[in-house]
């Protein structure tokens, strides 16, 4: 390996990740391809992150270390992007890992079959046991910008388990209002940008599931800000990607009675943010034909449009009923 190789920036977010740190820049720092610039950007940790990423740097000149006050993930990815010269871009969440070879199979893949984007499947790590996630054998192999979108919207909506050309994210960023579904957002933009792309079925991330993870824990009404997505998804799916706007748009639905049913989950009195969930869900649903959703969605979305309160009830009896023959 040399420097004429392309140059891949690795951009970690950094916030709190505790002992998981480590690994992941272990799993980093130890890659079997070597052409990296390893930006590690601290959003404001209260515990030693700071400390253990200039121990890294201290022995590793391709690591870049930035603190900065706390201002969410898609700020601090913004911040990676801004500091990366990189041909190629990847990004890694702080409390995850990936294989050591995942960089050198990666830039393979892109040589052998030339493409801007790549995706590969991934780990899901838990204490106990790690699973593999699969898809359909449909979905792996060389695609088209509007087959790959198709693909994505479906079954890869995450950045983690990418790696993206430079001209697909130039002048790109992640949208610091939205704290939840963020991730999605970034990915169709790039796709919309690539010529080609790729999906690979061996898994080389791998994402750990921790009671302390972004997605796990209690409601958090920064996650309402995913409303936001609903005029951007409307505009950017029936203009440019019209056979992929119900399923879309269906996701959407299922994510505001999700939100709402976290929320009445919660001890805490959001009666005023339910209103407005539930006045935002009635505004789109007459737009969107659910017959190209899953059985289970078009189900959920139906009885939420008919009374969310039901929906609610209804949701909890069967997580009960479900706990109960799994002997929990």
């Amino acid at each position: 390996m040399n420097n004429n190789e392309p140059l891949i920036s690795v951009i970690i977010a950094i916030y709190n990740p505790g002992k998981y740190l480590r690994a992941c820049l272990d799993s980093i720092v130890n890659q079997t391809y070597k052409n990296l610039e390893i930006i590690l950007v601290d959003d404001g940790s209260t515990d030693d992150s700071l400390a253990l990423c200039n121990e890294y740097a201290a022995k590793d000149n391709r690591i870049i270390v930035h603190h900065k006050e706390n201002s969410g993930v898609s700020a601090t990815r913004n911040q990676g992007i801004r500091l990366a010269h990189g041909d190629y871009f990847s990004f890694i969440d702080s409390d995850d890992f990936i294989e050591l070879d995942t960089y050198e199979y990666l830039m393979e893949l892109i040589k052998n079959h030339n493409v801007d984007i790549v995706t590969h499947e991934h780990f899901i790590t838990k204490p106990s046991n790690e699973t593999t996630h699969t898809c359909p054998d449909s979905v792996y192999g060389k695609f088209d910008r509007k087959d790959g979108m198709n693909i994505i919207v479906h079954h890869f909506p995450f950045a983690c388990n990418k790696l993206f050309s430079k001209k697909c994210i130039e002048n790109l960023w992640f949208n610091e209002t939205i704290c939840r579904g963020e991730d999605g957002l970034f990915c169709r933009f790039a796709f919309d940008r690539a010529d080609s792309v790729y999906f690979d079925k061996r898994p080389l991330y791998h994402y750990v599931q921790s009671e302390d993870s972004a997605v796990r824990g209690n409601f958090r009404t920064s996650q309402l800000t995913a409303v936001n997505l609903i005029p951007i998804y409307d505009s950017f799916f029936s203009e440019k990607y019209p056979e992929l706007y119900d399923y879309a748009m269906s996701n959407m639905l299922h994510l505001m009675t999700t939100l709402y049913f976290d929320m009445r989950s919660d001890r805490a009195n959001y009666s005023k943010e339910q209103k407005n969930i539930v006045r935002e869900f009635r505004a789109l649903f007459p737009k969107v034909n659910l017959n190209g959703t899953s059985k289970n969605n078009k189900t959920l979305c139906k009885a939420f449009h008919k009374s969310p309160i039901f929906f609610y009830i209804s949701k909890k009896f069967r997580m009960l009923i479900w706990r109960l023959r799994r002997g929990k």
